[in-house]
């Protein structure tokens, strides 16, 4: 796996070559001691990759990077985070059981939300992509899944964050930037239907 400065300088050349890197409005990277404070605030210990990563580049405030999502700050995964237990301790779990859903069936916990799952991305609509510190027995902790407020089944995105970023490095480069956006001609630029065929193929 390269390092967290050979894939943003990859990011980056690639972001430039298609025009649209300023757009993307990525972040000043975060310090030790803010990433310190967000792992003892969510009670998880962060993958090596993602603390490095946003040492360098603190989330984006432009257009979505990954698959059509916006990377988020440390402030904002806490934000997010913190609305999705708002969102807890109002029931919703207990209303949206019968609902719920997962996929594949057994690796993530058919649940509408779960304090253990950290919000990386969001899409603008209430719905993430982030990491599992509490995955269903035929997971692993620290997966990379799908969750939210419209995705009623829980998708497996990848076993390890690593992997994750490995995908999404290649979907960065082989998109193409059209009318405000990164596309890809095999998909519709959305997850978690983009990175699950990026995945599967």
């Amino acid at each position: 796996m390269q390092s967290a400065n050979e894939i943003w300088v990859s990011i980056r050349a690639s972001l430039f070559e298609k025009h649209c890197l300023d757009e993307m409005q990525l972040r000043p990277g975060a310090s030790e001691s803010e990433l310190i404070e967000l792992e003892a605030q969510l009670g998880v210990v962060l993958p090596d990759l993602l603390k490095q990563m946003l040492m360098i580049h603190d989330g984006q405030d432009g257009f979505g990077l990954l698959f059509g999502n916006q990377m988020l700050s440390i402030a904002e995964i806490l934000r997010q985070w913190r609305g999705w237990r708002e969102i807890e301790a109002d029931g919703m779990n207990e209303d949206c059981a019968e609902f719920m859903e997962a996929s594949p069936p057994g690796v993530v916990k058919s649940m509408y939300t779960n304090a253990r799952w950290i919000p990386l991305t969001h899409d603008g609509g209430g719905n993430h992509m982030g990491l599992d510190f509490d995955p269903d027995a035929g997971g692993s902790e620290g997966q990379m899944i799908a969750f939210g407020a419209d995705e009623d089944t829980k998708y497996l995105l990848a076993r390890t964050f690593d992997d994750f970023v490995a995908k999404a490095l290649e979907w960065i480069q082989q998109s193409r930037w059209n009318d405000g956006g990164l596309q890809s001609d095999a998909d519709d630029g959305f997850a978690p239907p983009a990175i699950l065929r990026c995945i599967s193929g």
